[in-house]
């Protein structure tokens, strides 16, 4: 289960990346385009580390 979160988190991650970067850099016509670019890059970002945090964490012993 763990792998399975972690997988979903990694490909909507950086699916998120890549669409605020896309706005971000290429799209950004106004102003409104490169903060909605940059909050997607956040949102992957937290994403991404979600993911590797899941992923590689040990489970806590009692």
């Amino acid at each position: 289960m763990k792998t399975f979160f972690s997988l979903v988190n990694f490909v909507v991650g950086i699916l998120s990346l890549l669409i605020g970067l896309g706005n971000f850099l290429f799209l950004s016509n106004n102003p409104s385009g490169i903060v909605a670019g940059g909050v997607a890059v956040v949102v992957g970002a937290s994403f991404l580390w979600l993911a590797t945090t899941a992923l590689f964490s040990s489970p806590r012993k009692s």
